[in-house]
């Protein structure tokens, strides 16, 4: 989920209608966009889409020619330019045909009421070239976006495919109303190698409106609404993955780890890391700290710092139990901040089970670094046991690694702060 529906959902219509994109070859990089507008009644859903030309029509590409240059996908056509594909909306099809347009995109999602798939009507379809793409951020900018008119506009430009947004109504009927849904997708866009997927998925229910975030196919469907066990359950799961994937973070916990000589030191250095950044990363959640733009790479750049400290600690012997404590609390502070910044990405502030997810990421953060954590200590008794003549050159390379690693890091990022100035 993210933090501002106006914000998010404006950025990625700009994107969209941004000037001065050139042609790509093929498509170009960057991510396809999928904005969702649900609305749940008495009678059904309707769902109001958004989503990139060639993110609609990506499972339809055609095959590879023995030229390398892949037959177009539906409502594209394909021109060769000095011997390089270059695709564009096919305008005529997509004018005489939109609500087939809008089928693909119905026949591209599943979403299921209540546990029960439910099947889609396409009432609206409307594509639009970059420069003429209306926004989209509110309920009432989407129905207007997606009220019947024509298909494509017949003043519009001629564009690459991948600057056309496809604005859809489609409605799913269940009488009775629906208190939970779940929303995935089989479009698919990486056989071009397209690095992603950004969708946001807005839930207007009881007069509140509640974004979720993903990146992806959504094969994984997405809970709209979910229970407190479900919620609890994802949340979990993103700290454990902001940890795996954080290599900032990996490397700090791999320098406590390191200059961990006995069990109880590690302890006390992972409690220290777990008080700090709990403490922060609700603050910075709830945005008890500073907004201006200085105060993200200013954290960033603390956090690499951090970890040449941590890693200066690990090659020479710390003693007192309240220091170390005390040093590593500090350290996790900073990098509460951090895991702050990734939770705002996935949880609004009138999200459901706002307490939980708060504490369930926490959790997994946790639960991922101690993980890391003992299987570094647990290789570094096995060296001590085995190999003790190697231990201590082992802990000298790594950690020495780390604080380059990291002094390169704080170089780059502090870069940015200078150019705010």
């Amino acid at each position: 989920m993210v933090t501002s529906i106006r914000v998010a959902v404006a950025a990625a219509a700009l994107l969209l209608s941004g000037a001065g994109a050139a042609a790509h070859a093929h498509l170009p990089s960057g991510y396809d966009l999928r904005a969702v507008h649900l609305v749940r009644g008495a009678d059904g859903v309707d769902a109001y889409f958004r989503l990139t030309l060639p993110l609609v029509v990506a499972n339809g590409l055609g095959a590879l020619r023995p030229d390398g240059i892949y037959e177009p996908a539906p409502f594209t056509v394909l021109r060769i330019e000095s011997a390089h594909g270059f695709y564009y909306p096919d305008a005529r099809r997509i004018r005489a045909e939109p609500l087939a347009l809008g089928r693909l995109i119905a026949a591209g999602h599943r979403l299921e009421g209540d546990g029960a798939v439910l099947e889609p009507q396409v009432l609206s379809v409307r594509a639009y070239p970059k420069g003429m793409v209306p926004p989209f951020n509110t309920l009432e900018e989407a129905r207007s976006a997606t009220r019947p008119g024509p298909g494509f506009p017949p003043d519009a430009p001629e564009v690459d495919a991948a600057y056309v947004a496809v604005d859809a109504h489609l409605f799913y009927p269940s009488p009775g109303g629906i208190s939970q849904l779940r929303i995935g997708s089989n479009l698919d866009n990486r056989v071009l190698g397209q690095p992603e997927i950004e969708t946001l998925l807005v839930d207007h229910a009881g007069g509140n409106q509640v974004v979720y975030r993903a990146r992806g196919v959504l094969a994984e469907p997405i809970t709209i609404n979910p229970t407190v066990w479900s919620a609890a359950a994802t949340f979990v799961r993103a700290g454990a993955e902001h940890i795996a994937l954080g290599a900032d973070h990996l490397l700090l916990v791999l320098c406590l780890a390191l200059g961990a000589g006995a069990l109880g030191a590690l302890v006390w250095r992972v409690t220290g890391f777990t008080l700090g950044h709990s403490v922060t990363l609700a603050a910075g959640f709830y945005g008890y700290v500073p907004s201006a733009a200085w105060f993200a790479p200013a954290v960033e750049t603390g956090i690499a710092l951090s970890i040449v400290v941590a890693a200066a600690t690990a090659l020479r012997k710390t003693s007192g139990r309240v220091p170390l404590l005390a040093l590593t609390a500090g350290i996790g502070l900073l990098h509460g901040l951090g895991f702050s910044f990734a939770l705002r990405e996935m949880l609004q502030l009138n999200g459901p089970h706002l307490v939980v997810s708060l504490g369930a990421f926490n959790l997994g953060v946790e639960l991922g670094q101690i993980a890391f954590a003992a299987a570094v200590w647990g290789a570094m008794l096995w060296l001590a046991l085995r190999a003790a003549h190697w231990q201590a050159r082992v802990k000298t390379v790594v950690a020495s690694g780390c604080i380059v690693v990291a002094a390169l890091w704080a170089v780059e990022r502090s870069q940015q702060i200078l150019a705010m100035a």
